[in-house]
C-alpha cells in the first residue's frame, strides 16, 4: 500500500534533444501515463503518489547520464500539493536495432569478504573489456543490475548503503548506463512492519537510486523494470531486533496494485509484434525437482495473462544465485532467464580461494543479450574468463571420490552434514559435466570417451569445485559453515559413467543459439580449486589441442582419414562438421575456419 496526498498538482515540462522537441515520449508518475505532444510538452494532474516523475526512453535517443552511468530520466516530486515543473534532455543515438544488454544480478556489497576489492578488479575490468569488445559491433550498450546491489543488514554495521553503491560505481568509473532493478536486500530494514512498510522501505532506493518500476525502449524491445519484493519485516515473536534491523526482513514475492495499474498503460501503447524484456529480482517462476516450471512469484499468472498478446517475452530474474531457464506452461511466448550471482556466494569463495563460484557451481558471471531486429540472443559470460570458458565444467569423479573418501576436513563435514551427497560412495569412472546455462527446449549435449560416446543421466547434483571453494575452507576457517551457502542441488548436471580410468573424455555442448562448445579431458584429471585451468576450451576446428586452429589441424585430419589406425584425438574432435564421421568434409570445414580467421 502506498501513502498518497489526496491533493492533486500539475506536473508539466517539456522533453528534448538538442533543443528539439521529442514527441510521443510516456511519461509518468508511477500511475498516470501520459505522452509529450507535438512541441515535446507533458502535462498531468497527480497525487504525486511515488514522490518522482520519470519518463520512458524511446528508441533512437540516449538519456542523459550522471558519472558516466547513471541514466537521470526521473525528477523527485516536493511532498505537497505544488504544481511542478520538469524537462528532460535526451541525447542522440542510433535506432537501436541492433544493441546489447549486460544483464547482472545480485552484487552484495557490503564492505565485508574483501568484497569491494573482488568488485573493482574483478567484475569491473570484465565489463569494460566485454564492453570493448561489443563496441566493435554494436554502438548501442546498456547494462542491468537485478537487484541486491548492497546488503540491507550492513548498511549502517558496515558503513556501506545504497548511496556507497552508487558512488562506488563512480570511484571505479562504471562505462555504461545502468537501468537498475531493486531487490529484497535494497529495502530497509529499519522500518517497522505496518500499514506503509512496502512504500516507506523503498525510499532509499526511491531517494538514492531510480523509480521502483519503469520502462525504457532500444529498437524494437520495450524493456520494463518491476519491483516484486512486497516488503513486511514482521518481527518474530521472541527475537530481539536493532534500531538498524526492525524485523525478519520477510516479504511477498508479488506486484503492488498500483504497480498493475501503470504496467497497463505501459503496455498500451507497445504493439504485439514487439519484443518485450521483463526484468525483476525475484523470479517469476522457478523449476521444481522433476524440472517442471512452477509458480515462484504469488502472481506470476496475473503478470504473465498481462504479457500474453506479446509474440515474444523474456523475464529476467536473480535472486537465487544460480542459473536455470523456464518456460511456463500456457505462455508459450514467455521464457525466463534466472541468471546466477556476480557475487557468487556472497563473496566467500573468491574471498577464501580466488575463485567465485556460485552456489550450483556456476561461475560468477552474467548474461550478455545481442538484438538484432526482433531476434534476441543469449550467452552466460564468466568474470572470470571468456565467453567461450564459461558455459560448462567437466569433473573426474574418481578424483572428486578419491577426496571425499581420504580428505580429513571433507570427512569431518560429511559426518557432521549428513544430508550432502557423498560423491565418496561413487561407483568407478563417472564422469560429471555441470552446463550452467542448460536449456532442455534447445541445448544439446554429447559426452564422449575416446571415440565413444556414452549415455548420461540429467540429475539433481552438488557441484564439487563450489564444496572445494566454500564449504572445505570456511570449515577449516570456522569448524562450520552456513548451509545456506553452501551447495545447492542444480538441476543442469550430466553424469556418465566410462569404461576406464584412463581414456580421454571429450564433452560437446551446443547451446540454444547454434554456438558449439567444447572441451577434452585428460584422465586421471585433478580435483582442485584450479582445475578449470586443466580444461581450456577447444573452438572447433582445434583438433590437435594447441589453441588454435591452423594447417596443423589440417595435417592431423588427413593423417586421421590416411590412416585410421594411427593415434589421433578423439572423434568429436576430429569431426568438425558434426556428422559422425571422418572425411574430407572436415578437413573442408578446418580450411573455411581457418580462411574467416
Amino acid at each position: 500500500m502506498i501513502a498518497t496526498s489526496t491533493c492533486a498538482a500539475t506536473l508539466s515540462g517539456r522533453i528534448s534533444c538538442s533543443g528539439a522537441a521529442v514527441s510521443g515520449v510516456a511519461v509518468s508518475d508511477g500511475l498516470a501515463v501520459v505522452h509529450t505532444d507535438h512541441d515535446g510538452y507533458y502535462t498531468m494532474d497527480s497525487d504525486k503518489p511515488l514522490g518522482y516523475v520519470f519518463y520512458s526512453l524511446p528508441a533512437g535517443y540516449a538519456p542523459a547520464l550522471s558519472n558516466g552511468f547513471n541514466p537521470q530520466f526521473w525528477a523527485p516530486l516536493t511532498p505537497d500539493d505544488s504544481d511542478e515543473v520538469h524537462d528532460f534532455a535526451l541525447e542522440p543515438a542510433d535506432d537501436g536495432t541492433r544493441h546489447a544488454v549486460i544483464i547482472a544480478a545480485d552484487t552484495h556489497l557490503a564492505r565485508r569478504n574483501n568484497d569491494l576489492n573482488q568488485f573493482r578488479y574483478g567484475f569491473i575490468p570484465r565489463i569494460k573489456r566485454e564492453v570493448n569488445e561489443l563496441r566493435r559491433h554494436y554502438s548501442t550498450i546498456h547494462s542491468t543490475i537485478l537487484g541486491d546491489l548492497a546488503w540491507d543488514r550492513f548498511w549502517r554495521g558496515n558503513d556501506f548503503d545504497l548511496h556507497d553503491f552508487m558512488d562506488y560505481m563512480a570511484t571505479c568509473s562504471y562505462p555504461i548506463a545502468l537501468w537498475p532493478v531493486i531487490g529484497n536486500h535494497d529495502n530497509d530494514p529499519s522500518v517497522p512492519a505496518g500499514e506503509y512498510t512496502d512504500y516507506q522501505a523503498a525510499k532509499p532506493w526511491r531517494d538514492i537510486v531510480c523509480p521502483t518500476y519503469y520502462s525504457f525502449d532500444l529498437g524494437r524491445v520495450h524493456y520494463v523494470v518491476l519491483d516484486n519484493i512486497y516488503y513486511k519485516n514482521e518481527a518474530l515473536a521472541g527475537e530481539q531486533y536493532s534500531a538498524d534491523v526492525a524485523g525478519s526482513r520477510n516479504y511477498d514475492a508479488r506486484l503492488t496494485s498500483n504497480q498493475y495499474t501503470w504496467l497497463e498503460r505501459d503496455l498500451a501503447m507497445v504493439d504485439n509484434d514487439r519484443p518485450v524484456v521483463v526484468c525483476v529480482h525475484i523470479p517469476v517462476w522457478q523449476l521444481n525437482n522433476r524440472r517442471a516450471t512452477v509458480a515462484r512469484m504469488d502472481d506470476a499468472q496475473a503478470l504473465c495473462d498481462l504479457l500474453a498478446r506479446f509474440s515474444q517475452v523474456h523475464i529476467v530474474s536473480g535472486h537465487t544465485h544460480i542459473n536455470a531457464t523456464m518456460h511456463p506452461d500456457g505462455y508459450p511466448n514467455i521464457t525466463e532467464h534466472n541468471i546466477a550471482a556476480v557475487c557468487a556466494s556472497w563473496w566467500l569463495t573468491g574471498h577464501y580461494t580466488g575463485r567465485n563460484i556460485c552456489i550450483d557451481g556456476s561461475p560468477a558471471g552474467y548474461q550478455v543479450l545481442k538484438v538484432d531486429g526482433d531476434t534476441l540472443r543469449w550467452q552466460y559470460h564468466s568474470v572470470e574468463r571468456d565467453a567461450a570458458d564459461s558455459q560448462f565444467r567437466v569433473y573426474d569423479m574418481n578424483s572428486v571420490r578419491h577426496f571425499y573418501r581420504t580428505n580429513a576436513t571433507m570427512k569431518a563435514i560429511m559426518e557432521r552434514y549428513p544430508d550432502r551427497m557423498d560423491y565418496g560412495t561413487l561407483p568407478d569412472n563417472q564422469v560429471m559435466v555441470n552446463v550452467y546455462g542448460y536449456d532442455s527446449r534447445s541445448w544439446r549435449v554429447s559426452i564422449y570417451e575416446g571415440d565413444t560416446r556414452l549415455w548420461w543421466d540429467l540429475t539433481a547434483a552438488e557441484d564439487p569445485l563450489h564444496t572445494l571453494c566454500y564449504e572445505v575452507p570456511c570449515y577449516e576457517d570456522l569448524g562450520s559453515f552456513t548451509v545456506y551457502f553452501g551447495s545447492s542441488r542444480n538441476l543442469h548436471t550430466f553424469v556418465a559413467t566410462a569404461s576406464t580410468a584412463t581414456q580421454p573424455i571429450t564433452v560437446r555442448v551446443t547451446d540454444g543459439e547454434g554456438n558449439t562448445y567444447l572441451k577434452c579431458i585428460d584422465r586421471p584429471m585433478d580435483y582442485s580449486t584450479n582445475m578449470d585451468a586443466l580444461q581450456p576450451p577447444l573452438a572447433p576446428g582445434d583438433v590437435n589441442r594447441d589453441a588454435v586452429v591452423n594447417v596443423g589441424d589440417v595435417n592431423v585430419l588427413l593423417a586421421a582419414i590416411l590412416n585410421p589406425d594411427a593415434p589421433r584425438p578423439p572423434l568429436p574432435l576430429c569431426d568438425v562438421n558434426n556428422d559422425g564421421t571422418i572425411n574430407i568434409g572436415d578437413v573442408n570445414a578446418v580450411l573455411n575456419i581457418i580462411l574467416q580467421c
